[in-house]
């Protein structure tokens, strides 16, 4: 927050030292997303696939309690410790079998959701530069979280003038020498200032 009010400070300063006033924007990709067609159907995939797995292991943890209620009717019977360690690895392997069924559709759900996904969000980042560019945005910035989880979207989605970087310059005022730094993959407002 105090590097967004920062922010915000040099950025007034910086245009009334200049006589410019930069418009800065605003977004809410979380909004944006969830109105898209491709996330509304991405859901819906998501939502049928979870039925079938919900399905499947239900039909494996119902066999898995008769098998089990069986068991434990064979052990009150005093039956023989074959018979009884038989059904016991036999319920072991149902189990085991429950279990790794859960994991892999759960990996599997969230590795289909993470490819289609993908594209949308990156869509979506394209459309907030364009918008940025054709509305003479300085900067735009985004208002909402990060959807998967955590805080880690930019919270810089555009900025029209890649030279007020100051990495460089912080760098070299913490006595780093920024040419000896490892560089960084290049961001989406800068890919698509390349092409």
């Amino acid at each position: 927050m105090t590097v967004l009010i920062l922010f915000f400070g040099l950025t007034a300063t910086v245009g009334f030292a200049q006589g410019n006033s930069e418009k800065i924007g605003y977004v809410d990709q979380q909004f944006i997303i969830e109105n898209l067609p491709e996330f509304k159907k991405l859901n819906q995939e998501i939502s049928v696939k979870s039925q079938q797995y919900e399905k499947i292991l239900k039909g494996k943890y119902d066999e898995y309690q008769t098998k089990s209620a069986a068991f434990e009717k064979l052990v009150a019977e005093k039956s023989e410790q074959t018979i009884l360690r038989d059904k016991a690895m036999e319920l072991e392997n149902l189990k085991k079998s429950y279990e790794a069924f859960e994991n892999s559709s759960m990996t599997e759900l969230q590795n289909y959701y993470s490819k289609k996904f993908t594209p949308i969000r990156q869509k979506v980042s394209e459309a907030v530069i364009f918008a940025g560019r054709q509305k003479g945005y300085a900067f735009v910035l985004r208002m909402d979280l990060n959807p998967d989880g955590g805080d880690i979207w930019p919270v810089v989605l555009y900025a029209r003038d890649s030279t007020s970087n100051l990495s460089k310059d912080i760098l070299k005022n913490l006595g780093v020498d920024s040419t000896a730094a490892s560089t960084r993959k290049v961001g989406m407002s800068q890919m698509l200032k390349q092409k």
